[in-house]
């Protein structure tokens, strides 16, 4: 048997003697180490990604409305800052305005507000749109204003003295001299004062003077009539009584005069007494002294008159004071930032943060303004959507009587809207001047006080006299068919003038300053009244008037 042979040593063959090829598979310590890493790896590119997954906005997530809540506290801060004037305001809710942003020449109105219920809706609304939900469910929303207070102290309301006093003495018996009164030569006093401290208005009430008759049967009318600015007679008579020289001795004596119809006038006010008479021969022969000064003379009936630096009638004038025994304030209260709380949902962080209010709006229950800058019925200070002012008896506002920011008016009246009763504190600015002598003037009206058909009526009313002086006579009502003089400032210029009321419903009283001077504080007294009218009121009277500027306030109830 053939046995198969056994070759040792070198290869005998090319192939037998290449290399090995290396290996291509992993040892099961290596695989099990990577498997290790790997997982590390995985895990931390797992926890990478839920990091940034829960960084990103979910609209129903805790972020997103932490996110709305910054943005709707950057929207209020932003509006809040402008706003001019509060229509309302709570704990919860801020209704505002905010200066014209479309061109329309109105106010934006502006309202943000919150049911006060956690988890319920802020809306905001703007103007006469919806309301709309800008978070639906919201935590916490909270208000808290913080003000700063302006006070205007006022007298109290005035009391006249029970009795009469003697006010004016010119019985003067120095450099004495005869007046003889003839049917153009008359003569008269003017009286003026300045009051003490406390009073404010002063109404005569009695005259006496040194006078004897120099014929029998005449007869001389004492008369009191409005002072012009050159401290002569006007020609207007208040109120008049007969002197027959019959009653008159030959001798000097003190006849005397009481005047009832005869209104309070202002500190530095006057009046003039005139002693006239109408027939041919002289009715009497009056006294004069040169220790004062005021007697009045004229030689041609009245036509023209002039002023004695240097004489005075010898003559008495009794009288009463009104006199306020201290004095009052009205106060002005005015927004200067607002503390807002904010929470958007029970989860998300409290938001906090304090805004300063730029323009410090007013806190007013209503106001309208002018500046007659523009169409006052086009208006909308006040942020109600209509405008603040209405021409009376409907029609269309003449833009026409614009003049260089002035109103020009004739006839037309314009009436504040919406209606009002202005039953709680209320101040009135008026600059107004009238142009022509006729009537009433220039006229602001408002029935104050008002709960239901009981009301006080207040009357301003500025005329130009005839020496070209403007006089203001502040009035009100007793009754429907019964006005009563409250004070007469004359001797205003021929300029506009600034007229400031403030009506006070605790007091009931009118409180009158003109050009900035104060002249007292008047009582009122409500009744029921037939006149119905529910608006404050700039026209004129049977004359041409012009207005710059009104204002009209109605404060906010005091608690």
């Amino acid at each position: 048997m053939t046995l198969p042979s056994v070759t040792t040593g070198s290869c005998s063959t090319a192939s037998c003697c290449r290399p090995r090829s290396p290996r291509h598979g992993m040892l099961l310590l290596e695989l099990v180490v990577a498997l290790a890493v790997s997982t590390l790896l995985i895990a931390g590119l797992h926890a990478s990604l839920a990091i940034a997954i829960r960084s990103m906005p979910d609209s129903q997530g805790s972020t997103a409305s932490a996110l709305r809540g910054t943005r709707i506290a950057d929207q209020l801060t932003t509006e809040l800052e402008t706003a001019v004037y509060i229509t309302e305001r709570s704990a919860t809710t801020i209704g505002f305005t905010v200066p014209d942003r479309n061109g329309d020449g109105l106010a934006e109105r502006i309202r943000y507000a919150w049911t006060g219920t956690p988890g319920g809706p802020l809306t905001r609304q703007y103007n006469d749109a919806a309301p709309l939900t800008i978070a639906d469910a919201v935590e916490l929303f909270n208000l808290t204003p913080s003000f700063k207070s302006v006070s205007e102290t006022y007298p109290t309301v005035g009391v006249e003295d029970a009795s009469e006093s003697l006010l004016l003495d010119y019985s003067g018996t120095s450099g004495l001299d005869d007046n003889d009164i003839e049917s153009s030569d008359w003569v008269g006093q003017h009286f003026t004062m300045t009051l003490p401290a406390g009073a404010y208005a002063w109404r005569p009430t009695r005259v006496e003077f040194r006078a004897k008759r120099t014929s029998l049967f005449s007869r001389t009318t004492v008369q009191m009539r409005p002072a012009t600015i050159n401290l002569t007679p006007q020609s207007t008579v208040i109120e008049q009584h007969s002197l027959y020289n019959l009653l008159l001795p030959s001798y000097y004596s003190w006849p005397s005069f009481d005047f009832s119809d005869i209104q309070p006038i202002a500190s530095d006010g006057s009046i003039c007494l005139v002693l006239e008479h109408g027939t041919t021969s002289k009715s009497l022969t009056v006294e004069s002294t040169n220790a004062a000064s005021g007697m009045v003379k004229t030689d041609n009936a009245g036509a023209s008159w002039s002023y004695h630096n240097s004489k005075s009638l010898v003559s008495r004038m009794y009288g009463k004071l009104t006199r306020s025994s201290g004095s009052q304030a009205v106060n002005s209260t005015y927004l200067t930032s607002m503390d807002v709380t904010l929470q958007m949902k029970a989860n998300t962080p409290t938001l906090q943060w304090t805004l300063a209010c730029l323009n410090h709006p007013e806190l007013l229950a209503n106001q309208w303004v002018t500046k007659f800058l523009q169409n006052p019925t086009r208006m909308d200070v006040n942020g109600d959507g209509s405008g603040d002012w209405s021409v009376d008896g409907g029609g269309t506002f003449d833009q026409d009587s614009l003049v260089n920011e002035v109103w020009r008016t004739s006839g037309t009246q314009l009436n504040t809207t919406p209606n009002c009763d202005f039953d709680t504190t209320t101040v009135v600015d008026v600059k107004f001047q009238n142009t022509s002598v006729g009537g009433n003037g220039a006229t602001f009206k408002i029935n104050a006080l008002r709960s239901g058909s009981t009301c006080a009526p207040v009357r301003a009313y500025l005329q130009k006299q005839t020496d070209g002086s403007q006089a203001l006579t502040l009035v009100t009502k007793s009754n429907d068919a019964t006005t009563r003089r409250l004070i007469s400032v004359t001797g205003l210029p021929n300029q506009p003038v600034l007229l400031h009321l403030i009506i006070e419903p605790a007091t009931s009283s009118v409180s009158l300053s003109v050009n900035d001077i104060q002249y007292g504080t008047f009582a009122l007294s409500p009744f029921q009244s037939s006149d119905s009218n529910r608006s404050a009121c700039l026209g004129t009277d049977t004359s041409t008037s012009e207005f710059s500027y009104a204002r009209i306030r109605v404060m906010e109830p005091q608690p």
